[in-house]
Order: C-alpha cells, then structure tokens, then sequence
C-alpha cells in the first residue's frame, strides 16, 4: 500500500496552524492530500493536536475519494499503520511543493521511486527556514519530500512521546539507505515550492497563482474577458463548486431560452440563451483554472461537450426566435446558420474577428436588442453574410 503522512501542527508568524491557511480557495493541507492523491496514495496521515474544522473537511473529501484518512495525535499509531511492506510518502508541515517536482523526482502512478529531495545548504529556503528544511549533511538539506520504504517506521516505536515524528522518519530513511536526490534552485523558486509562513505571504502567492492559471482577460470578446474576471475573484474566494453550479445553470437557462422562444418571446429567450451562455463560459474557465492550479491536463472532451451543447441550444433558440411553435418558415434556417459560421469562424486563430466569434453570449445579447427593435431577421442576414465573406476570405489567403 502506498501511504501518505503530513502534519498539521506548526505555528506561522501570526500563531494560526500553518496547514490551515487557505490558499487559492483551499486549505494547505487539501493542497497537500491533492498532491499525494495523484501520487496513487491510498491512505493518508494527518498529524494534529486538534481535530479541526479542516482536518473533517480534508477527511469527509478523501474518504468520498476512496482513500482511508486517519487524524492522529502522537505518532505512537503510526507503526501499526504502515507495513513494512509499505511505500510512505511524507510531506513538510506548511509546504505546498510544485507536483510537476515532485512527479520528476518520485515517479507515481505504478511506480514510486524512494528518495529524499534535498537542496545546497545555501539554498534561500534553507537559510529562511531550516527548522523546516532540516540539515542532512554538511551540503544539503531536506527539500521536504520523501519516499521511503515501511520497515524503518517501525523504529518509531523507539523513541519518546514527544519526538519530532516527521524529523525522525527523516532520519530513518537516510540510516536505512535511502537515495537522495538533488533538486536544482530554479526547481525550487517561492512560487513552485511554497511554504505557509502567514496568511500575508500566501495572500501575495495566491493573487500570483492564479493570475498565471487564469486566462487572459481579451476584452475583444466582453463575455468571455468578463468570465475570466470573475472566475478569478471566485477563486480566491473559495468558491471551488463554481464551475459545476454555473455550468448547470447556463444549460438550465438555455432551456429557459429556447422555450420562451418557442411560445413567442424572442427577445426575452435570445437574452436568457445569452446568459445562459455566459455560464457556460464561466464553467468553462473554471475547469481550466483549477486544473492549471493543480497542474493537470484539463478536461478538454468535457469543455468542448459543454460547448457543443450550448451552442446547439443557442441555434435552437434562434430558430424559433424567427419563426416560433408550431409556424414553419425555411428561412428560419437563418439563426442557426449564424450560430454555425461563428463557430467556423471562431477557430480562425488569435484575429479580432476570430475573438469576436468566440463570445457567443454577446452575439445572442446583440440578437436580443434586435429582436426588441424588431430587426431580428435583417440582422440575422447581415451577420450570416458577414461571417460567410469572413470565412471565404481566410480560405482565401490560406
């Protein structure tokens, strides 16, 4: 079995449990507990004295997860709960290390590699912080990641009550011969090797973390420029259930949208369709945003299904925006039609026309105004004539 052990028993600067802190919407320790789930982890430790609000938050999400989680005070528990047998994965109190490190130097998924991740001895980390960081030799310090193997934890048994349990394990693993392995200082920048000093440092690296993990806001496409402010702001407000609430809420409007439409109310279901689309967008970036912080490859089938459906409810909706239920016109093919070429013309690459193409939810406002004016089918026209001529002229120069 693979096991992970972190700890959250350390003070920061202001006197709070540094694993606590939040940071990007989620607490360190469920940072740490995302980190050794893709490790393959099966079964977390979690060293504290208290029981707290976020140790039952982290344990209620693992074990919906399928991964045991065991709260211990003391460490006397701990040899009884790793084989020798066992892989054990330890983490520094407080550390939020980048998973891209920690996959190069300890391998996952079937294989873990057993090493201790060190740094020179004239590392700034190590120099800031070296109760953190501890001295394994004249050279190095612990980088504060470690695979070992069960046996020696064993030994835990040995020693008092009161020991440093996480600096003990440290120093079984290197009595019992486990490699080292030296990471490079641009490896080990603030940004990607992150340590819970106080809420005011993690504040700075949250704002940094999640601009870089956000898409540019491209005010070229307001809707979309739009979500990607507001996802940001969600974000750091811990709002991690965005993306699943707006992406149910922008289908649900869509629906809203094509029936409205439908019973003769085009301007008011093009604008429920538009917002509708909005929360799709918002989905959208949320999906993106939290799988660039945790560093994994985003759901892209699921995004492109989420914007298939959307647009295809957006065409719907423009059809019966034109000729509503059960009336029947061929020239109602004009809304979809739209719909359809600014899809085409949306893939035209990083071009003011292209951007434009891709906010659809300000399309469907635009066609909501026109509808109210009574200009919906000339508008409808113009815009299928003006994307068809958009994309004739880019096959052109192709």
């Amino acid at each position: 079995m693979r096991i992970g052990l972190i700890a959250a028993l350390r003070a920061g600067e202001d006197g709070s449990v540094r694993a606590a802190l939040p940071l990007a919407g989620r607490s360190v320790l469920a940072w740490q507990a995302a980190l050794l789930r893709s490790l393959g982890v099966e079964r977390v430790l979690c060293l504290t004295e208290a029981t707290s609000g976020e140790i039952i938050a982290l344990q209620q999400e693992l074990e919906g997860q399928g991964v045991q989680f065991h709260a211990l005070k003391g460490f006397a528990a701990i040899p009884a709960l790793v084989r020798a047998e066992d892989d054990l994965v330890i983490l520094c109190d407080g550390l939020v290390p980048d998973p891209g490190v920690v996959q190069a130097v300890l391998g996952g998924g079937e294989g873990l590699a057993r090493a201790v991740a060190t740094i020179p001895a004239d590392h700034p980390l190590a120099v800031a912080h070296p109760a953190d960081f501890e001295r394994i030799d004249a050279a190095r310090h612990w980088a504060g990641v470690l695979a070992m193997r069960g046996a020696p934890v064993q030994h835990l048994a040995d020693f008092p009550a009161d020991a440093d349990a996480i600096s003990v394990l440290l120093r079984l693993a290197l009595q019992a011969g486990t490699p080292t392995q030296d990471l490079a200082a641009r490896e080990l920048v603030p940004e990607s090797w992150l340590l819970a000093e106080s809420p005011a440092t993690l504040a700075g690296q949250e704002t940094a973390m999640i601009a870089r993990a956000a898409p540019p806001a491209d005010w070229r496409a307001p809707s979309l420029a739009l979500a990607s402010v507001t996802v940001r702001q969600a974000v750091a407000r811990g709002f991690t259930q965005g993306g699943a609430v707006a992406g149910g809420t922008g289908l649900a409007l869509l629906l809203v949208g094509v029936m409205t439409s439908a019973f003769g109310f085009p301007a008011a279901g093009l604008a429920a369709a538009g917002v509708g689309v909005f929360g799709t967008a918002l989905a959208a970036t949320f999906g993106a945003v939290e799988a660039r912080l945790r560093r994994e490859e985003p759901a892209v089938r699921a995004g492109a299904v989420l914007s298939a459906a959307a647009d295809g409810l957006a065409a719907v909706t423009a059809w019966f925006a034109l000729v509503p239920w059960p009336e029947w016109q061929p020239l109602a093919v004009t809304g979809p039609l739209v719909i359809g070429l600014a899809r085409l013309v949306s893939h035209g690459g990083d071009t003011w026309l292209a951007a434009a193409a891709r906010d659809r939810a300000s399309l469907l406002f635009c066609l909501a105004l026109s509808a109210a004016f009574g200009l919906l089918p000339e508008v409808l026209a113009c815009l299928a004539l003006g994307l068809l001529a958009a994309l004739l002229l880019r096959r052109g120069k192709e």
